[in-house]
């Protein structure tokens, strides 16, 4: 008798597919909500915080509001690393006369 799980073949590689083009979907999402916001002018910083139990990334606007959670994980180090790019990346904003 031939073990049922974990079985090796398209139907895992079709999975494994999905959860890949997933994952690429939600970062995408995340890099266009923040592009988006930093293009707003409104962007102050980013910072981290923790929602449920994962650990989140959230903008901070001028007037000291929070945005909502822009990514989430598991790790506290992914979402500190995250936290200091979207950083950098807030610093290198070109000014709005280049447009």
């Amino acid at each position: 008798m031939a073990a049922r799980w974990p079985r090796k073949g398209p139907t895992t590689q079709k999975f494994k597919g999905l959860a890949m083009m997933t994952k690429l979907a939600e970062t995408q999402l995340w890099q266009q909500n923040l592009a988006s916001l930093i293009r707003s002018g409104l962007f102050s910083r980013a910072e981290t915080g923790e929602l449920h139990g994962l650990f989140t990334v959230v903008g901070i606007y001028g007037d000291e509001t929070c945005s909502a959670p822009l990514a989430k994980y598991a790790d506290a180090r992914r979402a500190s690393d995250a936290a200091y790019l979207v950083n950098q990346l807030a610093k290198s904003r070109p000014s709005v006369e280049s447009n």
